[in-house]
């Protein structure tokens, strides 16, 4: 019989220590190949429980989980249903039946190790759009002080400023931006000349969603710095996609989630505050540990009973992450990002409205088909080749994403389609 101990140990480990995937698992899943092996993509994409027949290409909007996200997942699942009475309720930190209570001093030090941030600045929430409001709410503004942003947010990044604007009569300052973005140099400028003596604070994307624009946060971040200006970056569509440094970009906030590029459960993100600037920010959700400031993360990560399983998901997304080597990830979603936009601006029948400038580029592309909407052009994809776009409206034709579970061979698939149908 399982005692309560080992089965403690047993879906503690993951926390403790980064498992080796270099052997097979229980259920057959092939381990990770070596990185000389000239198969190693397509092995990786073995790791995946994609259906073989469908090619996804969406995960700027939700990703896929592999296998061993969802066998830790469902594993915790399952022992709790079977074991909730083992529970002795005696150190919340210790236990892992439910969170909010726990203060995840593993999965926070493995998100800060991703970030470059410490444990104690980071706090683990939902989703982004929980994250920004969190921000929204929690920082003190008076009546007339400005909040700058960009006309490209999603609606989760720009609601809790909308509600602080009706409610205490802040400022909610929309900049207008290119789409495309022709480079760098135009969208800092456009977004640092809209900063007057009333602007407080900054809050943008590190990766525009709506066209995959990587903006030049770091000098923008520099100069809002210089000015008293707080600085809060939305990175929904950055973590697992591209390389994040929150010390080398200088800014005061920084909000993610793991369920689109990671590879993580819904309702995993986290917040990053730096540290010096923690104890400005009031907590939203209040529990125990509201106005504690021993542990500035812990402070806002309690907010009430949560999914403990869906962490254990979110722990093996990260352990799978830095198994495989986060600059690997980032570099083959480029890879496969620049191969398809390459291929798109040889046909003349294609407007992209991703940025001209490659470096500001990476797993996203955005582009119509002349003549076409971007639902026609979604399902078009889907009758030809049982491939998944996202459509991007009528105007702006489909969001097309690129991940480590694609390859060359699908992306010029889709390539080919493109030109079938830009010759109608």
């Amino acid at each position: 019989m399982t005692t309560r101990r080992n089965a403690i140990k047993s879906i503690s480990l993951a926390a403790l220590a980064l498992p080796s995937l270099s052997a097979p698992t229980n259920d057959g899943t092939p381990a990770l190949p070596s990185i000389n092996d000239p198969q190693y993509w397509t092995k990786i994409r073995s790791q995946f429980m994609l259906s073989k027949d469908n090619v996804f290409f969406n995960p700027g909007t939700v990703g896929v989980m592999p296998r061993v996200v969802v066998d830790k997942m469902t594993e915790h699942v399952r022992y709790l249903a079977s074991h909730v009475a083992d529970w002795a309720y005696k150190d919340d930190n210790k236990e892992e039946f439910i969170s909010g209570y726990n203060n995840l001093l593993g999965i926070r030090t493995k998100v800060g190790k991703l970030i470059n941030a410490n444990t104690g600045e980071i706090a683990m929430i939902d989703n982004v759009t929980n994250g920004i409001s969190y921000l929204a709410n929690g920082i003190t503004l008076q009546p007339g002080d400005e909040v700058v942003t960009t006309n490209q947010e999603h609606s989760g990044g720009r609601g809790g400023w909308l509600v602080k604007e009706k409610r205490y009569g802040i400022k909610f300052n929309e900049v207008v931006i290119g789409k495309p973005i022709r480079n760098s140099n135009e969208v800092y400028q456009d977004i640092v000349n809209a900063f007057t003596p009333k602007t407080k604070v900054l809050m943008i994307s590190h990766m525009i969603s709506g066209s995959g624009a990587i903006l030049p946060v770091k000098e923008i971040c520099a100069e809002a710095s210089n000015r008293g200006i707080f600085t809060i970056l939305d990175g929904a569509q950055t973590i697992g996609h591209i390389n994040v440094d929150v010390r080398d970009i200088g800014c005061d906030a920084y909000v993610g989630c793991f369920h689109k590029w990671a590879g993580a459960p819904a309702g995993t993100g986290f917040m990053y505050v730096k540290q010096e600037r923690m104890k400005e920010i009031w907590t939203t959700v209040a529990s125990g540990r509201w106005d504690n400031h021993d542990d500035e993360g812990f402070r806002f990560t309690q907010r009430g009973t949560g999914n403990f399983s869906v962490l254990k998901g979110l722990d093996a997304a990260l352990d799978f992450i830095f198994e495989i080597g986060p600059d690997r990830v980032y570099a083959r979603i480029k890879f496969l990002g620049d191969r398809l936009r390459a291929g798109l601006r040889q046909n003349p029948n294609v407007k992209i409205y991703s940025p001209e400038e490659e470096a500001m580029c990476a797993g996203i592309t955005v582009y119509k088909v002349n003549g076409m909407t971007g639902a026609q052009l979604q399902e078009a994809f889907w009758d030809r080749g049982n491939m998944r776009p996202r459509s991007s409206g009528e105007q702006f034709g489909v969001r097309h994403c690129t991940h480590i579970f694609n390859s060359e061979e699908e992306i010029d698939k889709a390539l080919t389609i493109v030109r079938d149908l830009s010759k109608g």
